[in-house]
C-alpha cells in the first residue's frame, strides 16, 4: 500500500505540475511574439505612411491658380488671398491649425461682397507659405511675421480676424503694435490662459528624434486620411465635413517638407512655453483699448464656453457672442451668423460704408 500511495503522488504531481510548465514556457512564448508582431505591424504601419507622405510631398506643390497670390516676408514667400474692393475697409484673418487661407472663404466672400477687403495669408508651417530655416514659430516670431505681411502688401491700419491656434500670434501682435488695429475678432481662439507652462508634447524626448517624429506626425497631423477624422471631431454637426471641405484643407499636405515642418512647429509653435509673450499676461488684455468681438461655439470641445467668458471679460472693450450648435469653428459650421456679427461689428469701426440697412 505505501507503494502503491507512493506511485499515486507521484502521477499527480507529474499530471498536475510537470506537464503545466511547458505550457506556461510555450504560452509565454506565444504571447511574447504577438507582441513583437503586432510592433512591428504598427512600425511598418507608421513607416509606410512616412513614406506616403515623402511621396507626396516629393515634387513642388502649387496653390490653384485663382488664389496664387505671393509676397515676400522677411525673406519668405508667403501665399495669401483676397477678396472683396480694395479700396474698403481692410480686415486681416488669421487662420488655425492645419488650415490655410482659403479656408476663410465662407465669410470671406460674402464681407468682401459687403463692401470690406479681406485678406487672408498662409501663416507658416500651413498652407503654401515658405517656411523658416530656423523653424521658430513661437508667437514673437509669427507675430512678426503678421505685421512683416500687413506691411508687405501695404496695410496700414486693419481690422485683425483670427481663429483657434492663430490666436496666440495675432493678440501678441496686437499687443506689439495696438496702433495700427482697429479692432480684433476672436473666434474660438486657443489661448491656454491661466494654465501651467507647457512642458513640451507628449513623449517629447521620442519626439525630438526627427526620424520617430516624422513617422509619427505623417501618420497623423499630416495623414490626408486623418482630415475628414479630424474636421468631424472639431464640428459639432458632420453633415459639413462633404468630401470637398476634405479636400480643402488636404490640398496643401502636398507641398514638399510639410511634416518635417509641422513636426518643428510642435516644438516651437503648439507646446513652447509661451508664459512670457505679452498675449500671455492677462493685464495686457484690459491695457488693450480697441473694440474686440469674441465669437464662441457654445458646444466646443476643444477651447470650452468658459474660456472664452474669460477671454472676453479680460479686456475692457471685450463683448462675446455665443453660438448654439457650433464646436470650434464658427466660420465652417454656420458662416452666415459669424458675418451677420461681423459685418455691423466693424461697419462701427468703419462710418464710410455707412450703418447696416434692413435687408442687406
Amino acid at each position: 500500500m505505501p507503494a502503491r500511495g507512493w506511485n499515486m503522488s507521484t502521477t499527480t504531481d507529474r499530471t498536475n505540475h510537470g506537464p503545466r510548465r511547458p505550457i506556461v514556457r510555450k504560452a509565454g512564448k506565444f504571447l511574447l511574439g504577438t507582441v513583437i508582431v503586432l510592433l512591428v505591424a504598427l512600425l511598418a504601419g507608421l513607416a509606410t505612411f512616412r513614406v506616403m507622405a515623402m511621396m507626396r510631398e516629393s515634387a513642388p506643390a502649387a496653390p490653384p491658380a485663382e488664389t496664387a497670390r505671393f509676397t515676400t516676408v522677411d525673406g519668405l514667400r508667403v501665399h495669401y488671398m483676397e477678396w472683396g474692393d480694395p479700396n474698403g475697409p481692410k480686415l486681416l484673418l488669421v487662420h488655425g491649425t492645419l488650415a490655410w487661407s482659403r479656408t476663410w472663404r465662407d465669410i470671406a466672400g460674402p464681407l468682401g461682397e459687403r463692401g470690406f477687403h479681406v485678406i487672408a495669408p498662409d501663416l507658416p508651417p500651413f498652407g503654401y507659405s515658405e517656411r523658416p530655416q530656423d523653424h521658430d514659430y513661437s508667437r514673437a516670431a509669427q507675430s512678426r511675421r503678421i505685421l512683416g505681411f500687413a506691411d508687405a502688401i501695404g496695410l496700414e491700419r486693419f481690422a485683425l480676424g483670427v481663429h483657434s491656434y492663430g490666436g496666440g500670434a495675432a493678440i501678441e501682435a496686437a499687443f506689439l503694435a495696438p496702433e495700427r488695429i482697429e479692432a480684433l475678432i476672436l473666434l474660438d481662439v486657443a489661448m491656454g490662459l491661466g494654465r501651467p507652462p507647457s512642458s513640451g508634447p507628449p513623449l517629447a524626448g521620442l519626439l525630438s528624434k526627427a526620424p520617430l517624429r516624422n513617422v509619427i506626425v505623417a501618420a497623423t497631423f499630416t495623414n490626408p486620411l486623418m482630415i475628414g477624422p479630424g474636421l468631424r471631431d472639431f464640428i459639432h454637426d458632420d453633415s459639413v465635413v462633404t468630401d470637398e471641405r476634405i479636400a480643402l484643407y488636404r490640398a496643401p499636405l502636398s507641398q514638399p517638407g510639410t511634416t518635417d515642418a509641422v513636426g518643428r512647429w510642435l516644438f516651437t509653435g503648439l507646446f513652447k512655453d509661451e508664459t512670457a509673450a505679452r498675449s500671455a499676461d492677462v493685464g495686457n488684455y484690459y491695457s488693450f483699448d480697441k473694440p474686440v468681438l469674441v465669437i464662441w461655439g457654445r458646444q466646443d470641445t476643444v477651447t470650452p464656453l468658459e474660456q472664452g467668458e474669460f477671454i472676453a471679460a479680460s479686456f475692457r472693450r471685450g463683448r462675446l457672442e455665443v453660438l448654439d450648435g457650433v464646436n470650434h469653428i464658427p466660420h465652417v459650421e454656420d458662416p452666415g451668423r459669424v458675418v451677420a456679427l461681423i459685418e455691423p461689428f466693424l461697419r462701427q469701426q468703419a462710418p464710410e460704408l455707412g450703418p447696416l440697412r434692413l435687408g442687406e
